[in-house]
């Protein structure tokens, strides 16, 4: 399990405006964090940050204590791994292949791939149940199958901080609801600690413990689902009517949205 302490970080497209103002968020070992918000109030832009992909123009983002800007690429990503929402395969790569990409930060140069190296990659194709289409092309997949293939790639990767962008972006429920109970296995079984994107508020609401919402490049609410999906602080952070309810089966907060007319 790996920490991610987020310290009074900002940053900065081009000087455009902030994408993120002095966000300050710990994230400890084992947990699992739905992100909140809506569009444009620097989700994706604070994954980046949290994965290494970007440096933030202030501030500092800490990995089990230590400042990401003091570890490699290569350090990073052996103990980070990020589903993005898009994901271009140009290759015609088998799923197998594709999951064994996750492989390569432990692959010396020229030195091939190791027993331990084809073991994580078929450990994590049979955890992710993509067993049946492990030898089919990649790009000739479904959508919930190559969402579930490129969680599988960053399963192989053996992150013990797995960061996800709108996971069941453009799944069907059956798919939204698979994948998720999947994540949720390895945060309890294999103690990954999680955060993810998430846009469906009552999806968040049942599997994540702990919600934190970004509006405005900064963090508005932080606590359990029953402390953030409020009537008031949804209606302010999506300037949109709701009604807010308990779930018939799991008394969770379940968000019904209003017409504004």
């Amino acid at each position: 399990m790996s920490s991610l302490h987020i310290n009074q970080a900002s940053f900065s497209y081009d000087g455009n405006g902030f994408a993120l103002k002095n966000v300050d968020l710990k994230i400890e070992k084992g947990e699992m964090v739905g992100l909140l918000g809506p569009n444009g109030s620097g989700k994706t832009t604070l994954l980046k940050l949290a994965g290494g992909a970007l440096k933030p123009s202030g501030g500092e983002i800490q990995l089990d204590r230590t400042n990401l800007n003091h570890l490699s690429k290569n350090q990073i990503a052996r103990k980070v791994a990020m589903v993005p929402q898009y994901f271009y395969m140009p290759f015609s790569f088998t799923v197998d292949e594709v999951v064994g990409l996750g492989r390569t930060p432990f692959i010396k140069m020229l030195a091939g791939e190791k027993e331990s190296d084809r073991n994580a990659v078929q450990h994590s194709i049979e955890i992710a149940g993509i067993s049946d289409f492990e030898k089919r092309i990649f790009n000739e997949l479904s959508g919930g199958e190559r969402q579930r293939a490129i969680l599988a790639l960053a399963m192989a990767q053996e992150p013990k901080l797995l960061l996800l962008d709108e996971p069941t972006a453009h799944l069907d429920i059956n798919h939204q609801v698979e994948l998720l109970e999947l994540v949720s296995k390895l945060n309890s079984e294999s103690s990954v600690t999680i955060v993810a994107v998430m846009h469906d508020l009552n999806l968040a609401s049942l599997y994540f413990k702990r919600l934190v919402i970004l509006k405005d490049s900064s963090v508005f609410a932080d606590g359990s689902p029953k402390q953030v999906l409020t009537e008031s602080i949804i209606q302010e952070v999506y300037s949109t009517p709701v009604h807010v309810t308990k779930h018939p089966t799991t008394g969770d907060p379940y968000t019904i949205i209003l017409p504004k007319s």
